[in-house]
């Protein structure tokens, strides 16, 4: 079935999504239904807040909106092939048969040390946080660890299983990491569920904090902003009679109330992103200086990191760039954190069509941690983006698509 009139080869996705589903009369929240999606996902696609979607997902559209051919859908729009699908690091399957072969039930043999894993587990985080290349790194340290934090949480004669139930949580935790915009999203899902699971398990608040972080950050990603909020509700209602107790849970808090400031931004909701954000700045601001969480960058220097993002994602460049100027980005101890941050920059001036600025960022993204803009979908959007600006800047793109594995 065709239009009745053809369509501007250069429409963008998103709005040719909107036309078909207009044409076929359908709301956004019937589409968002039958392809598994939220209201505002598809909204967020259609007004080019998200970038299109990747091809089984197209597929599923096309076939909802009565689109015989997916070119009706892409039109002259160029989508890499990045887009449906992400390069696999070279260990994955390692790390992911660790994961799915942790015992279902009493394991016979030696019960790991717990104490052992818990050292383990430390290195992990601070490998996790001190190494440029930490994918790769984490690849290396990854499967053992979760086999023997595994074995450790569920072995019937562990002296201590709450602690080894919450080292087993973090392990899953320290995966979610590192399988991140990998493509395997099964993975991602399965990783979040069971730290959640073993989180709950223990008892630890802090832990239950931290396990949902991950898990609203997997809804997240994968466009579920209404169950990501659910989540994040749910997580702060429990953490709030104990927040008090100890800066952990404090920062546990604090971490899930920039969740959702981040959550209502990236649905276009202005007053609900910044009154989640001074909740958050609220509880962040009373944490110890020295405080920083290895696994959701809980502190008070997170502050302006977290603000940036939510000034990107609700289009503000100047509120961006205000806060930006408050932090330097070598005081954010992680190096990936700090990565992602200048990333988070260079998308503010990219909204002022500041090229050099956008080059000299993420040119720091890649010294600084080389593995986050490479599995950073943001930083590859940049890096085309600079494909095409004027001939004196298609040098350094070149350099920038190697340096993230993009065809220069």
């Amino acid at each position: 079935m065709g239009s009745a009139t053809p369509l501007d080869p250069s429409m963008p996705v998103g709005k040719r999504i909107k036309f078909y589903r207009e044409r076929v009369g359908k709301t956004r929240a019937v589409l968002a239904g039958h392809v598994g999606k939220s209201e505002g996902w598809v909204k967020a696609i259609e007004t080019g807040r998200l970038q299109p979607p990747r091809l089984p997902m197209l597929v599923k559209l096309a076939e909802f909106l009565d689109v015989p051919d997916l070119s009706a859908l892409t039109g002259s729009v160029s989508l890499p092939t990045s887009l449906f699908s992400a390069a696999e690091h070279p260990a994955l399957s390692v790390v992911r048969r660790a994961v799915d072969t942790a015992p279902l039930g009493n394991p016979e043999g030696r019960l790991p040390s717990v104490a052992h894993v818990a050292a383990a587990l430390s290195a992990g985080w601070r490998t996790r946080g001190a190494r440029g290349d930490h994918r790769t790194a984490l690849g290396e340290l990854l499967p053992s660890l979760v086999t023997h934090a595994s074995l450790a949480a569920s072995h019937p004669d562990c002296p201590d299983q709450r602690r080894a139930l919450v080292l087993y949580a973090s392990a899953l935790n320290l995966v979610q990491m590192y399988a991140a915009y990998q493509g395997d999203g099964n993975l991602v899902w399965r990783v979040a569920e069971r730290s959640l699971a073993a989180a709950r398990a223990s008892g630890d608040e802090a832990a239950i904090g931290d396990a949902a972080w991950f898990l609203v950050q997997a809804f997240r990603e994968s466009g579920q902003w209404d169950s990501a909020q659910v989540m994040t509700e749910e997580a702060l209602r429990v953490l709030s009679p104990v927040r008090r107790n100890s800066p952990t849970v404090a920062a546990a808090w604090a971490a899930m109330a920039f969740h959702a400031a981040i959550t209502h931004a990236r649905a276009g909701e202005s007053g609900d992103a910044w009154h989640w954000f001074d909740r958050a700045k609220a509880v962040a601001d009373t944490l110890p200086s020295d405080h920083w969480s290895p696994s959701t960058s809980a502190s008070g220097r997170v502050v302006p990191i977290h603000a940036v993002t939510i000034a990107v994602e609700l289009r503000q460049a100047g509120t961006a760039l205000r806060w930006a100027d408050r932090i330097d980005p070598a005081d954010i101890p992680a190096r990936p954190r700090r990565a992602r941050h200048l990333i988070e920059v260079a998308r503010a001036h990219a909204m002022r069509n500041q090229s050099d600025q956008v080059v000299e960022l993420l040119r720091d993204a890649a010294d600084s941690a080389p593995e986050t803009p490479r599995w950073n979908r943001e930083a590859h959007d940049l890096v085309r983006d600079l494909q095409r600006a004027p001939v004196s800047l298609r040098r350094a793109a070149a350099e920038l698509a190697e340096a993230v594995g993009l065809p220069a």
